[in-house]
């Protein structure tokens, strides 16, 4: 018996060997199964990204063949318009180059010219903020920028530019039809440093020499073209049909972040050379601009109804309402969604009467930073190569709208004969408190006009040539209006969208005066503040 399984012994080991074969097999054919599908999502996901890297580099590659191709076009009208004898720039036609001020301080900081006269310096001029007018401060403080701006990019804090009569001309030659693209293709190749240089401009097919004259020409020109919406960068106000904001969607343009920064690099460059660009953009891009703090109140130029929605919710009560609103919102990317909270745990936080002013102000500020974001931070790359932002952050967002465009020429009269009353004000002899406002319009400056003119519509631009007679909201023509409330215990308010001055029936031209003033320079428009 023992020599019998002994013999089968090696019968059942083998047997055994066989049957582990046989699963290992298996094993590995389930193993295979199991792998293949995984090699072919990896070989699909590599073949796309190869593919979508191969026409984005074809893209990338025609967009630069087309850019070459304008630039070559460019160059070959620049040397037709050469050889026919039409550019006649001669190198001792610059303009007065600015004085260089010792620096000589007086006793209260400022600077002393050799003339004897007095400069101040930005920290004088803030000292002086109570005692002169508003159009005297900004007139000061713009010479100062003026004057900074000749010692360097940064005011002379680091090494010291040339003077402008020692630099060499930069001389930009563009067709008047593509005085975009031209413009564009040009300032691209310019460096840093020569965007100091001063320019001189030339239209290929036009006779002229630039004595100033032709350079002014060309910054309003190109400054209307940048609206042109074949470039989609930027679009119509919600509030009017004068102004413009960004296009949140400019995308659609594949160089649109190098055509802003294009863009900021023309507004510090009309800055240094003290030119006016023919620009009406809302305060918020302005604001945007200088990187101040937004309100829900800028909403009122972007989006109307979305503005609408945020009064309705500090003007009401909400207990006993069930908004279902958190501290998120929802942002849409390529048709999915994604909550993005306002602020940490805001999932969990819901809005209720008490922290719903902190809701508004979160959710606009992610509204009108989040979209354009990055064609701001362009915009303001483009800025910083000619101005530092150090330098602009002594002027407010009204300051910087007449720095770039300039002072509006304000009529009192057409006001006047454009404007609507409400609830109980009209413009009679009877109605103290309209008869005071005008007595007080008519005593101000230009300056202190464009205040409270901006205060109340958002710009301090008046359409041309209609006047205060073209004046829009947001749904279409709406003139100046001035409303009746009682209570003489608040400020003064503002609705952008509708052009109106919200004016309690104060008792005094003391109390109008006083309460005006405060609430265009203090308040910013912010509703229900007394």
């Amino acid at each position: 018996m023992v020599g019998l399984l002994l013999e089968h012994r090696p019968l059942f080991a083998a047997g055994s060997s066989s049957s582990s074969s046989s699963s290992s097999s298996s094993s590995s054919s389930s193993l295979a199964h199991v792998l293949q599908p995984v090699f072919l999502l990896a070989w699909a996901w590599m073949s796309t990204v190869m593919m979508v890297s191969v026409l984005a580099l074809c893209s990338w590659h025609r967009r630069r063949m087309q850019r070459r191709r304008e630039a070559a076009d460019l160059a070959a009208a620049i040397q037709l318009s050469i050889n026919d004898h039409i550019v006649s720039i001669p190198p001792g036609i610059l303009p007065a180059p600015p004085v260089r001020l010792e620096s000589l301080h007086s006793s209260r900081g400022g600077r002393v010219s050799p003339a004897g006269i007095e400069v101040p310096n930005i920290k004088s001029i803030e000292d002086l903020k109570d005692h002169l007018s508003i159009g005297s401060i900004f007139r000061m403080k713009r010479d100062w920028l003026r004057r900074e701006l000749s010692k360097g990019r940064d005011g002379g804090k680091a090494e010291p530019s040339l003077p402008r009569s020692e630099r060499r001309l930069l001389q930009i030659v563009v067709r008047r039809d593509h005085v975009f693209q031209d413009s564009y293709l040009q300032f691209a190749s310019i460096s840093d440093d020569d965007l100091r240089n001063p320019l001189s401009v030339h239209f290929v097919g036009e006779v002229g020499r630039d004595d100033g004259g032709v350079t002014r020409d060309w910054y309003s020109v190109l400054s209307k073209e940048i609206f042109n919406p074949q470039y989609a960068l930027f679009t119509l106000s919600a509030a009017d049909d004068y102004t413009f904001q960004i296009k949140q969607n400019s995308g659609v343009n594949p160089d649109h972040l190098d055509f802003f920064q294009f863009i900021g690099t023309i507004v510090g460059k009309a800055l240094l050379d003290g030119c006016l660009l023919d620009a009406h953009f809302t305060r918020l891009v302005y604001k945007r601009i200088l990187d101040k703090p937004v309100t829900y109140h800028d909403m009122a130029s972007v989006d109307v109804q979305f503005y609408k929605s945020l009064c309705w919710l500090l003007e009401n009560k909400l207990e006993g309402m069930d908004l279902s609103l958190t501290f998120s919102v929802d942002k849409e990317n390529f048709g999915a969604y994604e909550e993005v909270e306002l602020k940490e745990k805001g999932k969990e936080m819901v809005v209720t009467e008490q922290n719903k002013r902190e809701y508004v102000d979160l959710l606009a500020s992610w509204r009108l930073k989040e979209s354009v974001e990055p064609q701001f931070q362009a915009l303001r790359t483009g800025l910083a190569r000619v101005v530092d932002p150090i330098l602009l952050q002594h002027f407010d967002e009204n300051e910087l709208e007449w720095l770039i465009g300039g002072l509006p020429t304000i009529d009192t009269a057409d006001w006047r004969k454009n404007t609507v009353y409400k609830a109980g004000y009209s413009d009679t002899s009877e109605c103290h408190v309209i008869r005071w406002f005008w007595q007080l319009i008519e005593s101000w400056d230009q300056e202190m006009r464009a205040r409270l003119l901006q205060f109340v519509t958002g710009t301090s631009k008046v359409p041309f040539p209609e006047g205060f007679k073209g004046l829009r909201g947001s749904e279409g023509l709406r003139s100046f209006h001035i409303v009746r409330v009682s209570d003489s215990t608040r400020l003064p308010q503002a609705h952008t969208c509708f052009n109106e001055l919200i004016l309690p029936d104060y008792d005094t031209y003391e109390e109008l005066h006083n309460n005006l003033t405060t609430a265009i320079f203090e308040t910013g428009n912010q509703f229900q503040l007394r």
